[in-house]
């Protein structure tokens, strides 16, 4: 485990974007220890949308599926905040996990996590808008990983550039980055729950219906969000369309190879909250990609 990396002359992101990577910095340092206790409240690691809808479809993704296994393969976590995927990758035998991100109070925790569950995980931090601060954390760690992972973090940064442009310099050639979001159709900000209340005409029986509303969805501006409900500060968060999405990845030697979109499977869904999502099984609420290399990177364009 890394000691504090964080350089003392560091500045927030690059010039047009500081505020707002300031801005959610802020809130994750506020929120820390809040979401940890959050996530942890059920005695599993993560709340029930990591556990049961975000981790399987990572497992799957990343080819733990048939027997197969991450044993003897190299992981890195961009966005760890605690530390939730980092751990479950060294549960399940990778020979070493990374997790970077910007937030010291949220890599204090997985620290903290990781001396407790006595893994090897390294933490470091990192700022996935400055392209320049990735591109030298690369290379001062030459060796690339075999799966790169970005959970429910491409919607909190104002350009997906930076990120994109990085991912060459971390990945090896025959490996894969494996994303996880909020789905950009139907959750938020583009998709608004919604429940119609009806008397069945051939029983007399109340009825209810869930349904999504999307209203906009080309063209929706950044918008304050809480990650789980109830917490203390909000976040920004930027809603893009699949192809927003997904060109910045495409425009930067990458293509796509599989994707998923996870909704709960709860059985009678969740009575008590009819608010739930555990009550839209129809309705997906991530989105899951995997993208690899169009081609084998060349020196040249490796050094860009």
């Amino acid at each position: 485990m890394s000691a504090r990396s964080k350089p003392d002359d560091y500045v927030d992101g690059h010039n047009d974007f500081k505020e707002a990577t300031t801005s959610n910095r802020q809130a994750w340092d506020t929120i820390a220890d809040w979401w940890e206790r959050k996530q942890s409240e059920t005695g599993e690691d993560g709340n029930d949308m990591f556990t049961q809808c975000l981790l399987p479809q990572v497992r799957e993704l990343t080819g733990q599926t048939g027997g197969k296994t991450v044993a003897g393969k190299t992981v890195l976590d961009l966005g760890a905040g605690s530390g939730i995927l980092c751990r479950m990758f060294a549960n399940l035998g990778a020979t070493l996990v990374t997790g970077l991100d910007y937030s010291e109070p949220m890599l204090d925790i997985a620290r903290a996590r990781a001396l407790k569950d006595g893994h090897n995980i390294v933490y470091e931090f990192i700022d996935l808008m400055d392209f320049d601060m990735m591109k030298r954390w690369a290379d001062a760690h030459p060796d690339k990983f075999d799966i790169i992972v970005i959970s429910t973090t491409l919607k909190s940064l104002p350009d997906l550039g930076p990120i994109a442009k990085a991912l060459r310099h971390f990945l090896k050639d025959d490996g894969c980055v494996v994303n996880v979001d909020l789905h950009p159709a139907f959750s938020k900000p583009a998709g608004h729950r919604g429940i119609e209340i009806f008397e069945d005409p051939s029983t007399g029986k109340q009825q209810m219906q869930f349904y999504i509303k999307v209203t906009k969805y080309l063209d929706i501006s950044p918008s304050q969000s809480e990650a789980v409900r109830g917490q203390p500060v909000p976040l920004t968060v930027y809603h893009r369309p699949f192809w927003s999405l997904l060109t910045p990845f495409f425009e930067n030697g990458m293509v796509l190879d599989a994707m998923r979109e996870p909704a709960f499977e709860t059985q009678g869904g969740d009575k008590e909250h009819p608010q739930s999502y555990h009550n839209f099984p129809q309705t997906p609420m991530l989105l899951a990609f995997r993208l690899k290399h169009a081609a084998r990177p060349t020196q040249s364009n490796a050094s860009s």
